[in-house]
């Protein structure tokens, strides 16, 4: 991952913000930043994986319907 980084101001409800700060407190991150950063790297992952299996699914029913086609015509 690259070392660059860009600062990105965001808002997040005054909960979510208090459960981070205990993730820090608690050593899981060493700050909210690191935590954040984290959060980013999953849902990017979650949504890459997302549209793999969106993609391999209509893939494979595509790959389905030519072989069932291919075996009316036959």
């Amino acid at each position: 991952m690259s070392t660059d980084r860009e600062s990105v101001p965001v808002s997040l409800p005054s909960e979510l913000v208090r459960e981070l700060d205990e993730l820090v407190e608690e050593g899981v991150f060493s700050s909210r930043s690191e935590a954040l950063r984290y959060g980013a790297r999953l849902v990017v992952r979650e949504e890459r994986l997302a549209r793999l299996h969106q993609s391999t699914d209509q893939r494979a029913r595509e790959d389905v319907r030519e072989r069932m086609d291919r075996k009316r015509v036959s």
